[in-house]
C-alpha cells in the first residue's frame, strides 16, 4: 500500500508544475487542466517520494513538481515494476505505460545537480477510470494483467497480442496497443535475444477494437436489432429524438441512448473507423439529416430501411447535395441480406447479418470472446491471490489457453479463436465443437496430470478416415496453440527491457521484421 503525497499540474507544457490539494482524473485522457494530458501513452507521469527525498539529501533544493512528475507516491520502487501494473487511487485507476523518459535537453535540476532522476525514476500512466483523486489518497497496487489491459484498451485504439510458440521462451506474450508494448511476459522480449535469432518464433494476434454500432431511430425493429446485436461483440449506441422510444431502447440493452436532434448529435459524434451505422428512423426527413452527417465521417458501414422505392428517392436527393456517385454508391438501401424478413426481429435478423458480413470481410483481425477474456482476467487475479497465500500446500484451479493459429482447408472456426478449459472440467468458449474440439480438451486433461507444463502446439487433422467415421462435416486442418494459464507480467523480468523509449522502439522493429 502507498500514498499519495503530492499533485501537481501545469497548465502550458514547458512550465512548472504547482501543487493542488486534488484533481480530476479523466478516462483515457488524464489529469483535467494539465497540459500534458491527452489520447497518449503518457497522461499522466509518477514518480516516487523515496526517491525524491534521496535526491534532495544529497543537497538538491527543490519544490514538488521540480522532475515535471505529476503524482508523488509512497511505497514504490515503479522503476522495478512491469509495465501494465496498475494503481487504484479512491475510484480511479491508473495504468502504467512506459518506464523512463529518454532526456532530450538537460533542465534546470541537472546543470544544477548533474543528474535528474525523471528519465530513470520517472514512469507514466494513463487513466483506465476516472474520479476525484486528493493529497494524502491511499495507493493501492493492482499487479498488471495482460487479458485486463487487453478489455480495458481504448476502443479505437490498435492491438496486438504477441505470443512465443516454440523455443524456450513458448508461451511468453508482449501486448502492444498502437505500437508500443504496454504489457509483457517472461524474458523473450529482453535486451539478450538476439535479434537474427530466428528460433523465436511468434504468433502475431491482430485484436480488432469493439465495433461501434450507430442505430439512428429507435422503433420496433431498432428495439429487435439491439436485442440480436447486444448477442454479438457490438458497442452499441441508438440515437432517437422521441424521450419514450430512447428509454425504450435502454431498456432492450443498448450500451448508450441519446436522446436528442438526430443531425446535431450526430455532428458531434466522435467517429471511429469500425463504426457501422443504420438508418431507421421514421420519415424521409429524418433519414436525409442522418445520411448527410453520416457521410461526412468516416465508417464501415451504412445501411438505411426502407423500399427500393424510398432508396431511388433518398439516393437522388444526396446527389442533389453534392455527394459523390462513390459516396451513394455505399449506401445499403433496401438494408439487410434478402431473407424476405416481415416481422421486426426477421428484419433485424437481416440487417445484423448484413453488418457481420460486411464487418468479416473488411478485416482481419480477430474479437477476443468476452467470456474467454473475462474468465482470464479472473484466473489472473485468482493465480495472483494464491501466490500471496502463506498455505504453500493450497492448490488452485488450473486453466489452459487453447487459440487456433493456423487453419487449412475446412474448420467451423478461424484463426484466433479461443476456448478455456479448467482442471475441474469447466469449459470456456469454442473453438468449433465436435470432435476436433472433443480432442483438445482431452489433450488438455493429459496436460493438467504433467508436473511440467508451459506451452504446446497440436496438429489436428480432419481429413482422416477416423474423422470421415466420426461424422467431421468439415475437411481441413487447424493447428492449435495450449498455453499454460494465467500468464502473469508481475512474476517477470520483461520490464527491464522496457525502460525507455529507444529500446521500445527497437523491439517493435525487431518484431516486425
Amino acid at each position: 500500500m502507498g500514498k499519495l503525497l503530492a499533485i501537481n499540474i501545469s497548465k502550458e507544457r514547458g512550465t512548472e508544475k504547482t501543487e493542488v490539494p486534488q484533481a480530476e482524473l479523466v478516462a483515457d485522457y488524464g489529469i483535467m487542466g494539465d497540459a500534458h494530458a491527452g489520447k497518449w501513452h503518457r497522461q499522466v507521469s509518477l514518480l516516487s517520494a523515496e526517491k525524491i527525498d534521496a535526491f534532495r539529501a544529497r543537497g538538491a533544493q527543490i519544490d514538488n513538481g521540480a522532475f515535471g512528475e505529476n503524482l508523488i507516491i509512497s511505497g514504490f520502487d515503479f522503476k522495478n515494476l512491469p509495465l501494465g501494473t496498475r494503481f487504484c487511487i479512491g475510484n480511479a485507476i491508473l495504468e502504467m505505460t512506459q518506464i523512463g523518459k529518454q532526456c532530450h535537453s538537460h533542465c534546470a535540476i541537472y546543470k544544477m545537480m548533474g543528474e535528474c532522476i525523471m528519465p530513470k525514476e520517472g514512469v507514466f500512466a494513463v487513466v483506465i477510470r476516472g474520479g476525484q483523486i486528493h493529497t494524502g489518497d491511499e495507493v493501492k497496487l493492482i499487479p498488471a494483467n495482460i487479458y485486463a489491459s487487453i478489455k480495458d484498451r481504448p476502443a479505437d485504439s490498435r492491438c496486438e497480442l504477441l505470443t512465443v510458440i516454440e523455443g524456450a521462451h513458448a508461451g511468453e506474450k508482449a501486448l502492444y496497443i498502437d505500437g508500443r508494448i504496454r504489457v509483457a511476459s517472461g524474458s523473450a522480449w529482453a535486451d539478450e535475444i538476439n535479434d537474427n535469432d530466428n528460433s523465436i518464433v511468434m504468433f502475431k494476434q491482430q485484436i480488432g477494437s469493439r465495433p461501434r454500432l450507430i442505430i439512428c431511430g429507435g422503433g420496433h425493429v431498432s428495439a429487435a436489432l439491439v436485442r440480436m446485436a447486444s448477442l454479438l461483440a457490438f458497442d452499441i449506441w441508438v440515437i432517437e429524438d422521441r424521450p419514450l422510444f430512447a428509454d425504450n431502447a435502454k431498456r432492450q440493452g443498448a450500451d448508450r441512448v441519446i436522446c436528442g436532434d438526430y443531425k446535431k448529435i450526430l455532428a458531434t459524434l466522435k467517429p471511429q473507423a469500425d463504426d457501422y451505422y443504420v438508418c431507421m428512423t421514421r420519415g424521409h426527413r429524418f433519414d436525409m439529416e442522418c445520411l448527410t452527417e453520416i457521410f461526412r465521417k468516416p465508417y464501415a458501414y451504412v445501411g438505411m430501411m426502407g423500399s427500393k422505392k424510398r432508396a431511388v428517392i433518398v439516393k437522388k436527393d444526396l446527389e442533389e447535395s453534392g455527394f459523390s456517385q462513390e459516396i451513394i454508391s455505399g449506401l445499403h438501401s433496401p438494408i439487410g441480406l434478402a431473407i424476405g424478413g416481415q416481422t421486426p426481429e426477421e428484419i433485424a435478423l437481416s440487417v445484423i447479418s448484413e453488418i457481420v458480413k460486411c464487418k468479416n470481410e473488411r478485416t482481419s483481425c480477430t474479437q477476443m470472446d468476452n467470456e474467454v477474456l473475462d474468465a482470464l482476467i479472473e484466473a489472473a487475479k485468482q493465480h495472483v491471490s494464491d501466490a500471496q497465500k502463506a498455505d504453500t500446500h493450497y492448490q488452485n484451479e488450473k486453466y489452459i489457453l487453447c487459440t487456433i493459429i493456423k487453419k487449412n482447408g475446412s474448420a467451423p472456426r478461424g484463426v484466433g479463436t479461443q476456448m478455456l478449459v479448467s482442471s475441474d472440467n469447466r469449459i470456456v468458449g469454442t473453438i468449433g465443437g465436435g470432435c476436433a474440439e472433443a480432442e483438445v480438451i482431452s489433450h488438455c486433461r493429459r496436460l493438467f496430470r504433467k508436473q511440467e507444463f508451459k506451452c504446446e502446439l497440436i496438429d489436428i487433422s480432419m481429413n482422416t478416415d477416423d474423422a470421415e467415421k466420426e461424422g467431421m462435416v468439415c475437411g481441413g486442418s487447424i493447428s492449435v496453440l495450449l498455453e499454460q494459464a494465467p500468464i502473469s507480467a508481475a512474476d517477470s523480468n520483461a520490464n527491464a527491457a522496457c525502460n525507455s523509449e529507444g529500446t521500445e522502439q527497437l523491439r517493435k522493429e525487431r518484431l516486425k521484421a
